[in-house]
């Protein structure tokens, strides 16, 4: 059917009376059957008693009342993000390097997204990330997206190092890459990776 045609049937039952008052879940279910009832129907007539209003939602239609915005607390300051923050930056601080004065840290953390939610979500952690980086003086970048069966969130410390620290920066990305090549040529290995032990604090 047309869009103006089917819109004529509508406004054609509605000034009938034919259409409940009230157009929630159930109404609607309601006002399809007499829709349907009544498509070719030679002429509609209106089928109330004499004086008594038309069962339409524009008779039913009452002022509604003027929306209050409540604001909402930012998820920094809930008690949870609060808590996760805590207990995340020694782990922070156990991922700078040795000598780096508390440079070059960052974190990654795979979650089951069941575990992710227990936490409070994605966002939250990621925000308890921001708290308990920008507590250790860093400047954050952080990265989070929740998939089917994995929830990642990445925190890093991007602050520019001093020079007196670019040594210890420089010998922990070079062990990093050593690091990173014998996991590969070990993939399958249990033995020799059980020997490695973790990659990083997660």
């Amino acid at each position: 059917m047309a869009y103006q045609k089917a819109l004529a049937h509508v406004i054609a039952c509605s000034e009938a009376g034919l259409l409940p008052a009230r157009l929630d879940h159930e109404g609607m279910e309601q006002a399809l059957v007499v829709l349907q009832q009544n498509l070719g129907a030679p002429g509609l007539t209106r089928r109330v008693r004499a004086g008594a209003e038309p069962k339409t939602a524009a008779a039913t239609k009452t002022a509604s009342p003027k929306a209050v915005t409540v604001k909402q607390p930012t998820l920094s300051q809930d008690p949870r993000c609060v808590a996760l923050a805590e207990a995340l930056k020694p782990v922070l601080e156990a991922t700078c390097p040795p000598g780096a004065s508390g440079y070059g840290g960052a974190l990654q953390a795979n979650l089951h997204p069941s575990d992710a939610e227990m936490l409070g979500g994605v966002a939250l952690i990621r925000a308890a990330m921001r708290r308990a980086a920008r507590q250790l003086g860093w400047r954050v970048r952080t990265v989070g997206y929740a998939r089917e069966r994995l929830v990642l969130v990445i925190v890093q410390d991007v602050r520019e190092a001093p020079a007196e620290v670019s040594d210890a920066l420089e010998k922990d990305f070079v062990r990093r890459g050593h690091e990173m090549i014998e996991r590969m040529s070990a993939d399958g290995n249990g033995e020799a990776l059980s020997r490695l032990g973790p990659a990083y604090p997660c």
